[in-house]
């Protein structure tokens, strides 16, 4: 049989030999270099966006911050449109880099440092909006830093872990690919990514953001694994017991079946209600429940915010009072993106499993509402009524 193909002599090929596409072979070489200067290894890729990969242990030296339940930000400012001015990671890090602590601290530990990207880790986490933030650098090591360090710095050490790992580009630079904010980053957390991927928040490891110099927001990490039971479906869930006051709440209600949206709907007056006196030691809470309407397994939704009482609160508002008694407070260590639907979804369908059968002394009270309360616009937890056996 004739032979069709070509001979070409060794010299020539080499001369010829000019592909227009990059080999297979060359482009997971460069791959595997990036993966090894990001010192993290995929594991799968889930959108165009997240990915999930393994990290080794990281060493971070930075400026700590404590975050409490009583910790409402700066100016007294209250509602999303002064959001600039709620305290959380990311406005704290956004602050300590506009007036240059950062600037400082990386050059005091230069000789330590393994990259320029700013790190905030959320350490001691214990649910409700309750955290310490670590705002810094990764080092190589914590020997031989400098004992002058800026007032309150601290080492911590993140655990090595898998982790979620979602990109940002709020400064919709043109290289670069990511949510345009970060919000948007944490909705894909509590929603798309619960759903679609088997993956759940893993209490082992520690959630981090890492930031330019400039104080652009590049990447969210969340750890995370996947659960083989309900136990460790929700690991991250923390259960305690507490009794309530009677509280009193200014809120706006809409009717079952409604169309209108009742959080929106509170949205529209809430400004009128934080004008008042009454108002001024609870902004930034939210509180949702149900409130019987009358007619049989229909409720009214309520979605509002607590007062020290109803003197000079305006009439666009309802004026309901919450009774106290003995709730299981139910929260979560989700940092990244706390989803209300977690705590609901125990709250009717694994209480007993969860809660109940190691705790015979409490039963449900079935004759309260349940009570969701927002902290700082995505850090939820549930009170469910208890009563004593």
């Amino acid at each position: 049989m004739m032979n069709l193909r070509k001979h070409v002599q060794p010299e020539q090929a080499s001369e010829s030999y000019s592909p227009r596409v990059k080999p297979a072979i060359l482009r997971m070489v460069e791959e595997i270099k990036k993966m090894e200067i990001a010192n993290e290894v995929q594991v799968e890729q889930i959108t165009e966006l997240c990915s999930i990969v393994d990290r080794p242990e990281m060493k971070v030296v930075g400026i700590a911050l404590p975050v409490s339940y009583e910790s409402r930000g700066y100016g007294g400012y209250y509602g999303f449109e002064h959001a600039s001015c709620t305290l959380n990671d990311y406005f704290y890090t956004k602050k300590l880099i506009a007036e240059g602590d950062m600037t400082l601290l990386s050059s005091l530990i230069s000789r330590q440092l393994k990259g320029k990207e700013i790190v905030t880790v959320r350490s001691e986490v214990q649910g409700d909006g309750n955290y310490k933030v670590l705002v810094g650098y990764e080092v190589d090591s914590f020997d031989g830093l400098p004992g002058h360090l800026p007032e309150y710095t601290e080492t911590l050490t993140v655990p090595a872990c898998r982790y979620a790992k979602v990109l940002i580009n709020e400064g919709k630079q043109a290289e670069r690919i990511g949510y345009d904010e970060r919000m948007h980053a944490d909705e894909y957390f509590v929603g798309e990514f619960r759903n679609d991927t088997s993956y759940v928040y893993n209490p082992s490891g520690l959630s981090f953001n890492t930031y330019d110099e400039s104080g652009d927001i590049l990447t969210k990490y969340e750890p995370v694994m996947i659960a083989d039971n309900a136990e460790q479906r929700f690991a991250s869930i923390r259960f305690k017991a507490v009794t309530l006051p009677d509280m009193k709440i200014a809120c706006s209600m809409t009717p079952p079946d409604s169309e209108e949206f009742v959080i929106t709907k509170y949205f529209g007056v809430q400004d009128q209600v934080f004008a008042t006196e009454a108002a001024k030691y609870y902004l930034h809470d939210y509180y949702g429940f149900a409130l019987d309407s009358g007619e049989e397994g229909k409720y009214n939704s309520c979605f509002g915010t607590r007062v020290s009482s109803f003197d000079s609160i305006p009439g666009c508002v309802e004026k309901i009072t919450l009774p106290g008694g003995i709730y299981l407070h139910i929260t979560q260590l989700e940092v990244n993106g706390d989803n209300p639907g977690i705590p609901y979804d125990i709250t009717f369908n694994y209480l007993d499993e969860l809660f109940f059968s190691a705790n015979p002394g409490y039963t449900r009270d079935w004759s309260r509402q349940v009570i969701a309360r927002f902290r700082q616009a995505n850090c939820a937890s549930v009170f469910v009524p208890l009563g004593l056996e």
